[in-house]
């Protein structure tokens, strides 16, 4: 199962978060008490590792508790789900209702209650008491007509007066609870008690019909039961949600004792999480190591000796088993580990391949302690099943130096392959600009919820800073990378070129050289300057620009201003289409566009015959909001949805449009290899 899509809702300042799609990986960005902790910790009790429950007293949002908590059961995460084929194929067999199955939506309650939901719902059969009322008071009808057969008068007379005497009984019943669905046990009861009053055949023959009715009844009711069946098997497979934060860091000298006592006393302590979750990871029972202490005055010599050597094998596997483990899973710097029993105390003592002095724990880096602690959890409440596990990073990278945090992110990449994992960050370095399509942005809107967007970005300018940051950072990094770079006008175009360029590489079609780079200038207005500025330092540059007036006008001042008599360095995207006016945005088919726009902004737009006439797609839905009276139209949440469509696994694009960009990435590669020779 792969979550596609979460829901938060009354949970601490969530009020409600509308759905939120996720990628494989995904990152969550926003200034500190944005709700970014709280958005984790309530996803994360769909189905926890750690087995926390909600407690509403102190997670339903404080100033509703007193005059709302109490007067339903209220709803906190929500999940949608698809299934992988083969476990779909499985639940269809049982129920063949979700052959069609798209996807599964599953809501915890306060209570603990689950929904589960499919999409498309399945239409079941009514087996509410209102229809056996009405199948019983058919039979009733036709058991008295029914006569006796020569000979068996007075029998007949008794079986056909228990029979109606029964039914009667059951219609009574029925009538109570019209809306209330019939129980495979009532129907059960009803059929068994049936067959009880006729015995010989000839009572068979005259009376079984009942029975027949009474059975197709039952069928109904066997359908929905298979699909209670298929919600308890999604139940039962749901990924465990694993959620990890600082505080759950493991300390590197362990009272036993005392850890023992909080256990006991105080299970939920998240400071013993982790350091339970390291016992029981190694195989170590503590109340047995307890009892293995070679200091207590109380013990014979050779039983003292037995207790020491037991206890050092044990240290000495369990040390070997987290450093081979460890290393797997970590590739920056092979640590070692080493487990230590110090009479009552449990200390770990880490080396590494530059370092082969031991040092303790919590005198390593806080991004070793964090990673190790959470690996730690990771292997133990994930139960071996690692790849049906969602893992839910808060401020993983909080600890590390900027650099560290970027590899920290590919380091993420990697581990996402296998277990889809979301993190949250308030740092730049932590976030891909190559990758904007996988942030969302978690902000604190004017009434003090918490909110998140995946499309139109906050006002919010400390919200937004780690956004602005990573992408100057990302495109500062590649302005001197290559000697060759195509500038485009803004972050929109970057983008999206950036993908579909990725998605031809993939597929084996026309893409840009390996050595050319695409940057965005942020603007016609900048668009000379940085380029003067990028030819200072010896980097041959090309442009591509909208085909539109505007386009082309840039376009004419930028060759004429830093490439006359030198050939040319400006490309238009109108000119690789059968419209010179094109922007990029028009290389895709109108109907997938005006597809993304209606997902986008959930309504239908018709053009007028006026707007029809004008060629651009973006300049059209402008000119149409317009005179509808809506906001302005913004391309920039449109092109997020373009991305996603690109990087979709059922890429659904058309030929015609790799086509288009082929041919542009094809005219930009000759261009520059003809100004190289």
């Amino acid at each position: 199962m792969k979550m596609i899509g979460f829901r938060v809702q009354n949970y601490k300042k969530i009020r409600d978060t509308d759905w939120i799609s996720c990628e494989n990986l995904t990152a969550f960005v926003g200034k500190n008490e944005a709700g970014k902790s709280a958005l984790f910790r309530g996803l994360s009790k769909l189905n926890p590792s750690d087995g926390e429950k909600y407690d509403g007293l102190k997670e339903f949002p404080r100033k509703m508790y007193t005059s709302e908590f109490k007067k339903q059961d209220w709803p906190v995460s929500s999940v949608k789900f698809v299934l992988l084929d083969s476990e779909k194929s499985e639940l269809s067999k049982s129920l063949p209702l979700l052959k069609n199955l798209e996807y599964i939506i599953c809501t915890r309650y306060y209570s603990w209650n689950m929904d589960i939901e499919f999409v498309p719902t399945p239409i079941l059969p009514n087996i509410k008491n209102s229809v056996l009322l009405d199948i019983l008071t058919k039979i009733l009808n036709e058991v008295q007509d029914l006569v006796a057969p020569d000979g068996k008068g007075d029998q007949f007379k008794t079986i056909k007066e228990k029979i109606i005497n029964f039914i009667n009984q059951q219609i009574n019943l029925s009538k109570q609870k019209l809306d209330v669905n019939v129980s495979q046990q009532e129907i059960n009861d009803l059929i068994t008690k049936i067959s009880s009053i006729i015995n010989e055949q000839w009572q068979k023959d005259i009376f079984y019909h009942i029975i027949i009715k009474l059975r197709d009844f039952k069928n109904l009711i066997d359908v929905q039961s298979q699909v209670d069946n298929a919600k308890q098997w999604v139940e039962n497979n749901i990924p465990k949600f694993i959620y990890f934060d600082s505080y759950n860091a493991i300390d590197s000298a362990i009272h036993i004792p005392s850890l023992i006592n909080t256990i006991r006393d105080d299970p939920n302590n998240a400071r013993i999480r982790s350091n339970k979750c390291l016992f029981d990871q190694v195989g170590i029972n503590l109340n047995e190591i307890a009892k293995l202490d070679p200091s207590s005055i109380e013990k014979q010599q050779s039983i003292l000796r037995k207790m020491a050597d037991e206890r050092a094998v044990q240290m000495s596997s369990a040390s070997a088993t987290m450093t081979d483990m460890f290393s797997d899973w970590w590739e920056q710097r092979r640590h070692k580990f080493r487990y230590q029993l110090d009479g009552q105390f449990f200390r770990i003592w880490v080396s590494d391949d530059f370092d082969p002095s031991e040092i303790e724990l919590d005198q390593r880096s806080r991004g070793l302690q964090y990673f190790f602690s959470f690996y730690t959890i990771f292997l133990v409440e994930a139960s071996g099943a690692h790849q049906n596990a969602i893992l839910l990073l808060d401020e993983p990278g909080l600890y590390m130096h900027g650099s560290a945090q970027g590899k920290l992110v590919n380091f993420f990449e990697k581990l996402s392959e296998n277990n889809q994992t979301l993190y949250s960050t308030h740092s730049p370095f932590m976030i891909d600009g190559k990758h904007l399509e996988r942030v969302r942005v978690v902000y604190e809107s004017d009434d003090g919820t918490t909110k998140v967007s995946e499309d139109v970005w906050p006002k919010d300018k400390d919200a937004l800073f780690p956004l602005q940051a990573a992408l100057g950072y990302s495109i500062a990094q590649t302005l001197f990378y290559s000697e060759k770079q195509l500038i485009v006008e803004g972050i929109t175009d970057y983008t999206i070129l950036w993908s579909i360029n990725e998605k031809l590489k993939e597929k084996g079609l026309t893409h840009l050289f390996d050595d050319i780079i695409i940057i965005p200038a942020g603007g016609t207005s900048i668009l000379i300057p940085l380029a003067s500025m990028l030819m200072g330092h010896g980097i041959k540059i090309m442009a591509l620009l909208d085909g539109d007036k505007a386009g082309r006008s840039k376009g004419k001042e930028f060759q004429d201003r830093l490439f006359t008599g030198n050939g040319r360095r400006c490309l238009f995207v109108g000119d690789s289409i059968d419209n010179s006016e094109a922007e990029l945005e028009d290389l895709f088919p109108e109907d997938f566009y005006m597809d993304l726009v209606k997902e986008h902004y959930k309504f239908d737009i018709s053009f007028t015959e006026d707007e029809k006439k004008i060629k651009n797609i973006t300049k059209r839905l402008s000119k149409a909001f317009e005179r509808l009276g809506y906001d302005k139209f913004e391309k920039w949440y449109i092109a997020r949805l373009v991305i996603n469509r690109i990087n979709d696994e059922k890429n659904t694009l058309s030929e015609e449009t790799f086509k288009n960009f082929s041919n542009i990435f094809n005219e930009v590669n000759n261009v520059f290899a003809e100004k190289t020779n």
